[in-house]
C-alpha cells in the first residue's frame, strides 16, 4: 500500500510541476498576478511531493535533516502564494481577506521555523508546531473550496444571460471541487498525525484517502487548465440544454 501511495504522490508532483510551468509561462505573457501565484503554489507543491516521496520510494528510512527542513520552507512559500491567489482572484479589495492571508502565513511560517530550530519536522498531532502549521495550510484549502462554489453559483446566473463563458463558470466549480479535495486531504493528514502520536490503527485509511484525493485533485486540475475538446463540448451542450428549459434564459 505504501509503495502505491508513493507512486501516486510522485505522479501528482510531476503533474503539479507541469501545471506550474504552463501557468508561469502564461503569467509571463499576460503579466497577470493570479496565474503567477497559482503557478508558484503548484511549483512548491510539486517539489514537495517529489522531494518528500521519492527517497522513501527508493528505500530510504528517513530524509536528511537539511532536506526535511528545506521542503517545509518550500511548502510554506507555496502556501503563501496559494493564499495570495485566492485573495487576488476572489477578494482582492477585502480587508478581512488580507487579515486571513496574514494569519495563515504566520501559522505556516511558524511551523517551518519550529522545524528548523528543532532540526526536523514533526508529524505528531500532540506537537503544537504541527497543529499550528496544519491550520496554516488548511485555511487556503477551505477558502478555495467555499469561494469556488460561491463564484460558480453567481457565474451560472450570468451564463444564462450570456454574460459569462460557460467554461469560465465551470472552472470556478472545478476550483471549488479542488479545494474540497484538499480539505479532505487535510483531514486525512490530521488523522495520520493522530495515528502517529497514539499508535492507533487506521494509518492505511489515511494513506488511502490521501492517495484518492491526490488522484482526484490532479484530474480536476487537468479539466480546469487543460480541458479536452470533448469536455468543452459537453459543457456547451449542457449549457444550451439548461438555456432551453422552460423558465430559463
Amino acid at each position: 500500500m505504501e509503495a502505491i501511495t508513493y507512486i501516486i504522490s510522485i505522479g501528482a508532483g510531476a503533474f503539479y510541476l507541469l501545471a506550474s510551468y504552463r501557468l508561469l509561462k502564461l503569467s509571463h505573457q499576460t503579466r497577470e498576478r493570479p496565474e503567477f501565484w497559482l503557478g508558484t503554489y503548484f511549483a512548491a507543491t510539486g517539489q514537495w511531493y517529489l522531494i518528500y516521496n521519492a527517497p522513501y520510494f527508493l528505500g530510504y528510512e528517513e530524509l536528511p535533516v537539511l532536506v526535511d527542513q528545506g521542503i517545509e520552507w518550500i511548502y510554506a512559500i507555496g502556501v503563501a502564494a496559494y493564499l495570495l491567489f485566492v485573495r487576488g482572484t476572489f477578494r482582492p479589495r477585502s480587508r478581512w481577506a488580507l487579515a486571513l492571508v496574514i494569519l495563515a502565513v504566520f501559522c505556516s511560517l511558524s511551523g517551518a521555523i519550529a522545524a528548523s530550530l528543532r532540526g526536523s519536522f514533526s508529524n505528531m498531532i500532540d506537537d503544537p508546531a504541527y497543529r499550528i502549521e496544519w491550520v496554516g495550510y488548511t485555511i487556503p484549502c477551505v477558502w478555495m473550496c467555499s469561494e469556488g462554489f460561491i463564484a460558480h453559483a453567481a457565474a451560472q446566473k450570468r451564463v444564462l444571460l450570456e454574460l459569462c463563458d460557460p467554461i469560465v463558470a465551470n472552472r470556478y466549480l472545478l476550483f471549488g471541487a479542488f479545494g474540497l479535495c484538499q480539505v479532505i486531504s487535510c483531514g486525512a493528514d490530521l488523522f495520520w498525525a493522530y495515528t502517529n502520536s497514539t499508535d492507533a490503527s487506521g494509518a492505511w485509511l489515511a494513506n488511502g484517502l490521501l492517495s484518492a484525493t491526490e488522484i482526484a485533485s490532479v484530474a480536476i486540475l487537468w479539466l480546469a487548465f487543460f480541458p479536452p475538446l470533448a469536455y468543452r463540448r459537453w459543457i456547451d451542450a449542457r449549457t444550451a440544454l439548461r438555456s432551453a428549459e422552460p423558465g430559463e434564459g
